[in-house]
């Protein structure tokens, strides 16, 4: 009987460490959560256990595996959504709604705040969490491969964007097949304004992030002191593209990159070692409006894609 006692006492003691144990984790906000991001797209292909859809800036694959949730048999056309881990590898995929904007979009964990940091000082409101303020539209610039009805295909830096015209929109004049336009568009791509890009305008799609007003203090800064000059990234002049030659037409080599097709333009400046032909592979070294500085043969060690200088 005296050993049975002991024996409860003893469960007893380790049921009450195991729950302190426990209310400490959750107390510390403990287990990780793995990052997420959330990929909307028309899908293009299935192929075994990969769902490649075409995305923003060209064409994305999204590995399904046996813990994949999936709410029906999708096929080509169908615009879906798909909630992934960093390396693609599909949680669930599923339909996407009207509402749901074509693009990929990094899903921010929500971190639980302690007591004091979410109830603030006492008699004092809690100071509001400073947000990076989110871009409402975007500029994309690219050469016009194709107008279907209320829709500009463009070609980007890194395959092509399908950009949708509305009642709204505000287009300069009528655009055809090769010539290179600049988009004033909102996130999801419907057009606020399409006209003729000019010889300055980069390709490639740049989000327009709005210019947060600063309190007077905060601009004038103190009385016997000028404020400090922002510090701002200094932004690459040049960047090396480096892929299999698809054609060259005219002045215009034509390769594929890691995304898509890329249009490197060459001018009386260019630098080229050789006459290059289909299915060599070449190095560019260009501006980031893609005119040539220098092509040439492409080494060995020479990783395929789009590298900033």
């Amino acid at each position: 009987m005296k050993g049975s006692v002991v024996l409860g006492k003893l469960l007893s003691a380790v049921c009450i460490l195991l729950l302190a144990q426990g209310q400490s984790v959750l107390a510390q906000g403990g287990g990780s959560t793995e990052p997420t991001k959330t990929i909307i797209g028309d899908l293009l292909d299935v192929d075994r256990d990969f769902y490649i859809v075409r995305g923003e800036r060209g064409e994305i694959q999204i590995e399904a595996t046996h813990k994949t949730e999936i709410t029906e048999e999708f096929q080509y056309g169908d615009r879906i959504k798909a909630l992934v881990l960093m390396n693609n590898k599909a949680l669930k995929i599923e339909r996407a709604g009207p509402d749901d904007v074509s693009g990929v979009t990094e899903n921010v964990p929500v971190t639980a705040q302690a007591p004091e940091a979410q109830q603030g000082a006492k008699g004092q409101a809690p100071a509001p969490s400073a947000q990076p303020q989110q871009p409402e539209s975007k500029t994309i610039v690219g050469d016009l491969l194709d107008v279907d009805r209320d829709f500009y295909i463009v070609r980007g830096e890194r395959g092509e964007i399908q950009i949708e015209a509305t009642g709204k929109t505000e287009i300069t004049e009528e655009f055809g097949y090769g010539d290179r336009i600049k988009a004033l568009v909102l996130m999801n791509n419907k057009a606020l304004k399409i006209e003729r890009a000019g010889p300055d305008d980069v390709t490639g799609v740049t989000e327009n992030v709005p210019v947060v007003a600063q309190a007077p203090a905060a601009q004038q800064g103190d009385k016997e002191q000028a404020p400090a000059p922002s510090a701002q990234a200094k932004q690459p002049e040049t960047k090396t593209i480096v892929g299999d030659l698809l054609d060259v037409d005219r002045d215009f080599y034509i390769v594929r990159g890691e995304r898509g097709e890329i249009q490197i333009e060459a001018t009386h400046k260019t630098e080229i070692t050789e006459e290059f032909g289909y299915g060599d592979r070449i190095k560019a070294k260009v501006l980031m409006n893609n005119k040539a500085l220098k092509i040439e043969r492409a080494g060995p060690d020479d990783k395929s894609g789009v590298h900033t200088d």
